[in-house]
């Protein structure tokens, strides 16, 4: 009897051991399957690679970060990415994370760098968006994030508040002032939405989308008289052809016109700067030529007498 209650309780205590381990592998295992649904939803709804460098989900903690979002140009570009998000992070409950909809009082995502390059022919944000587009359309870009190209469940998400932290964006080969003073850098100020996904929840791949449509939408708002017009009008139109925010049930907080008119007055200044210093360095060069000339003339008649 004594041995069949040790063999028990031996077995009771194994039990529990791999329960234990079971549970351990689990959690650590939350991470990567939250860094390989970010990183497929992007790719999928993007049309080009993303990474993740970091996910942490604490599941008793009720929080989720992440650092090091890339997402890469299409091939032939020459600016290292189309996008970056340095961090994110948000706090919620743990009955939430157990739901089909997660329900977010408020994300924040760090401050974006985005290049807008044309070195490989065509737009690299055309090319994107036009992926974007053809999701929509098809009614593709539902679910969750697929990495094979079609439809696929997962989980949902209804944010209060989504506040982007700004941008810094790059244009690059792209319209006549590419050629004429190089790269052009646009200082694109934060933005919040609120109600996203209120109107139906959202999968995470279509909220990936509603981030780089809202920061390029705030771009075109920020970007006059910085950005060149045709450059602009173009990206305005490559937008306009996409599910609008408040189509989606979500609305912009704040006016970015008063800080957009600030940055154009400060790199018109800028500009002016650079045009007057120009004409100046070649005004003093016509007049050094000039001396030259008058002083080898003066030497020859010199020479002559």
């Amino acid at each position: 009897m004594k041995k069949l209650i040790k063999l028990v309780i031996a077995g009771v205590g194994l039990l529990v051991v791999l329960l234990a381990v079971g549970v351990f592998i689990a959690f650590r295992s939350v991470d990567a399957i939250a860094k390989r649904a970010i990183e497929g939803g992007g790719t999928y709804v993007l049309g080009v690679k993303t990474t993740v460098d970091s996910a942490n989900v604490g599941v008793f903690a009720g929080t989720f970060r992440m650092s090091g979002l890339s997402v890469a140009n299409p091939e032939g570009y020459t600016s290292n990415h189309f996008m970056t998000v340095p961090n994110a992070g948000v706090d919620v409950s743990l009955g939430t994370l157990m739901q089909d909809t997660i329900r977010l009082p408020q994300l924040t995502i760090g401050k974006l760098d985005i290049n807008l390059d044309g070195s490989g022919g065509k737009a690299n944000y055309k090319q994107i968006l036009e992926h974007i587009k053809g999701l929509e359309s098809s009614g593709g870009q539902q679910g969750g994030g697929s990495t094979s190209g079609g439809k696929s469940e997962g989980k949902k998400f209804v944010i209060d508040t989504l506040t982007i932290e700004g941008a810094t964006v790059h244009v690059v080969n792209l319209g006549g002032i590419s050629q004429a003073v190089g790269a052009v850098k646009v200082d694109v100020p934060q933005v919040k939405l609120e109600g996203v996904g209120t109107k139906e929840p959202l999968g995470l791949d279509e909220l990936v989308s509603v981030i780089v449509k809202t920061v390029l939408s705030t771009t075109v708002q920020a970007g006059g008289g910085i950005i060149p017009a045709d450059v602009l009008g173009d990206l305005q139109g490559q937008l306009a052809g996409l599910d609008s925010l408040s189509e989606l049930g979500i609305t912009a907080v704040g006016d970015v016109g008063q800080i957009a008119g600030q940055m154009a007055d400060k790199v018109q200044k800028q500009a002016e700067d650079q045009i007057n210093k120009a004409a100046d360095d070649a005004k003093n060069q016509i007049d050094d030529a000039a001396k030259k000339l008058e002083d080898k003339l003066k030497g020859l008649g010199k020479g002559g007498g």
